[in-house]
């Protein structure tokens, strides 16, 4: 209470009090702007147009999605300036993921996988800038890649649902599953990162348990092992894969707020 009410010093009692009191207003306006910044301010959506690698790995009702944002190429006689946004087996709602993280926009964007609903089709278009491009399956060569990325799509028997896609950059290769015969149909090689895009038959059971050729999997499962095998199937699951100059190669799992993989 001697916060509120300060002793009585003689005759500068008043000045003491008045003084007092303007740090009392003071504290209490910071309190109340602070409180209402963290409780109802909704910031503006960060848009990123320039960016190094980022690979977003998210759950949802039909296995994972992955929206790889590829970095800005190096070459500046080409026309690549912006890195190229590929999605792989997307959820419903694109904006839905994006509430609480980066908004990338770009001029060309690329769909991996056999469905493509009419709400996931707006999504898309909305998130190109003008004269922007939509792909489906493709093509990935360097003039959308850019030169500091290698990228290849292997449909199996021709069917978008099964897919491999290949991605090599900085020395590291990643691979993404489409599915459990694309999974089935090659034999295993050295990978730095594999991410099965599709449900396992068991979520309990570990894929590549004891593989010493892979460095880190991502699948929707639930058992846990070490943190190189990263399992995503639980509510406001996420995995980030990335690579820049200070950090280096890194996958890790992150938490996305009010995500539920359900949905």
């Amino acid at each position: 209470m001697g916060f509120l009410f300060p002793k009585q010093l003689g005759k500068d009692s008043k000045k003491v009090r008045l003084k007092h009191w303007l740090k009392v207003l003071f504290l209490l306006f910071v309190t109340g702007l602070l409180t209402w910044y963290g409780k109802f301010y909704k910031p503006k959506p960060m848009l990123t147009r320039l960016n190094e690698l980022a690979i977003w790995v998210l759950p949802h009702k039909n296995g994972l999605g992955a929206l790889v944002v590829l970095p800005n190429d190096n070459n500046d006689s080409n026309n690549v300036r912006t890195g190229l946004r590929i999605w792989l087996s997307p959820p419903d709602s694109l904006l839905a993921f994006e509430r609480t993280k980066p908004r990338y926009r770009g001029k060309n964007i690329i769909l991996i996988g056999d469905t493509l609903n009419e709400n996931l089709r707006k999504d898309m278009l909305s998130t190109l800038d003008s004269n922007g491009n939509f792909f489906w399956l493709g093509p990935l060569g360097s003039e959308l890649t850019g030169e500091d990325v290698f990228a290849k799509l292997k449909l199996i028997n021709d069917k978008p649902k099964d897919y491999i896609l290949d991605l090599i950059y900085e020395g590291y290769k990643l691979r993404f599953f489409g599915s459990q015969t694309a999974l089935d149909s090659g034999g295993q090689e050295p990978l730095s990162v594999a991410v099965l895009m599709f449900n396992p038959a068991n979520e309990n059971e570990l894929p590549f348990k004891d593989s010493k050729q892979i460095q880190t999997l991502i699948w929707k499962g639930k058992k846990e092992t070490d943190s190189t095998r990263i399992a995503l199937n639980y509510a406001n699951a996420l995995a980030l894969i990335s690579y820049d100059a200070k950090n280096q190669f890194f996958a890790k799992r992150l938490h996305i707020k009010n995500w539920n993989p359900g949905k």
